[in-house]
């Protein structure tokens, strides 16, 4: 890389360090820290997720696409395994391809089988202020 792109990567960096433009991260389900999380009252979206289910990689490929936008910085977000996480898919009552929004520490929206962006940016938004 030439001297040039690297002051220019290295301005970009900063730019975004700057105004606190970071994506949030979409992590496994655990349950201990899932519950802190959510008891923070803090945005919190768990997705109920399997990965043989067209509909759940669709939702997947919308969340990936849409998480580095700045509107959705504050979201923690874990992904719950559909088939090895029985217990906590029957405690959610919950279906695959799920996405459940809690704020001020309560469930506050819940939506299944939306794979679209226009689905998933309506549930996304359920979880900003």
């Amino acid at each position: 890389m030439t001297n040039r792109r690297l002051f220019l990567a290295a301005l970009v960096a900063t730019a975004l360090v700057a105004t606190g433009a970071r994506a949030f991260v979409v992590q496994p389900y655990e349950s201990a820290a899932a519950q802190q999380a959510i008891a923070s009252g803090k945005p919190v979206v768990v997705e109920v997720y399997a990965s043989w289910c067209p509909i759940c990689q669709a939702q997947a490929s919308v969340v990936e696409a849409l998480k580095d936008k700045p509107a959705y910085r504050d979201i923690t977000y874990y992904r719950v395994d559909f088939d090895a996480q029985k217990d906590v898919v029957k405690a959610l009552n919950s279906p695959r391809a799920t996405l459940i929004v809690y704020r001020g520490g309560k469930e506050v929206a819940r939506q299944s089988w939306g794979a679209t962006e226009e689905d998933v940016m309506k549930i996304l938004m359920k979880a900003t202020p």
